[in-house]
């Protein structure tokens, strides 16, 4: 018999796979009013905080800059996915929508439908979804 501490024990522990340390991040979908100013802004504030892009996707909005535009592109995006862009449906933890105030004439409206969502919709993994 061999005992506890031999030295193919030893290997053998040594070899194991660790488990892993980190906790896992919320995934994060921002859908943004601009093309490019506020997609390139937002990319370079998480590569300074050093955010893993599986964490923190950012896309401009699809259907237009009108907020209330911009609250529904987010809202369809995180139920129905998109293939070309890789993003699975419902499988986000946060979801933010972000437009200017200017003149919009819809921003309330935005406002209240976004608040409308929060905690509303659920995920991948059936837990509710901060809109």
């Amino acid at each position: 018999m061999a005992r506890d501490h031999s030295p193919k024990e030893r290997q053998r522990q040594q070899l194991e796979r660790k488990l892993g340390r980190r906790a896992s991040h919320d995934r994060i979908l921002i859908v943004c009013e601009g093309s490019k100013t506020e997609p390139n802004y937002l990319g370079e504030i998480r590569q300074a905080y050093r955010l893993h892009t599986a964490s923190v996707q950012v896309h401009p909005s699809a259907l237009g800059t009108d907020p209330v535009q911009v609250v529904q592109y987010a809202k369809e995006l995180f139920e129905f996915g998109d293939k070309n862009k890789g993003i699975q449906p419902r499988a986000f933890e946060q979801v933010y929508a972000i437009f200017d105030r200017d003149e919009h004439r819809s921003y309330f409206d935005a406002l209240t439908m976004a608040e409308s969502l929060n905690g509303r919709l659920k995920n991948d993994s059936k837990r509710l979804v901060r809109f």
